[in-house]
């Protein structure tokens, strides 16, 4: 039977990470400028963040379907983190929308 390696494995947790740490980078700071009022730039922000975590969901998807093809998958603790860091960013992302919304409101 065909397998991932733990080396690979653990490239493919790591990019998740990083691509999950990099979407979570620019939806705080697209909070932060939409607190100063400028809400071109936390769209522009926005956009990056979206972009990162569909980088990252794209990896772990990619990887969860080689499983379903019958490509085995090693237990691994760091790509279990990785799939949590995404989760939660994916989560953060969607309440910081939501303050952004916030914000524009009040500064209009």
């Amino acid at each position: 039977m065909e397998q991932i390696n733990k080396d690979e494995l653990n490239s493919i947790s790591m990019n998740v990470i990083l691509h999950a740490g990099n979407a979570r980078e620019y939806i705080f700071q697209a909070v932060k400028t939409a607190s100063t009022g400028s809400f071109d730039g936390a769209d522009e922000l926005v956009v990056k963040a979206n972009d990162e975590v569909a980088t990252a969901h794209r990896i772990q998807t990619d990887t969860l379907q080689k499983e379903a093809e019958g490509i085995e998958i090693p237990y691994s603790p760091l790509f279990g983190h990785a799939q949590d860091t995404l989760m939660t960013v994916k989560a953060e992302i969607n309440m910081m929308q939501e303050i952004i919304k916030i914000y524009h409101e009040i500064k209009g």
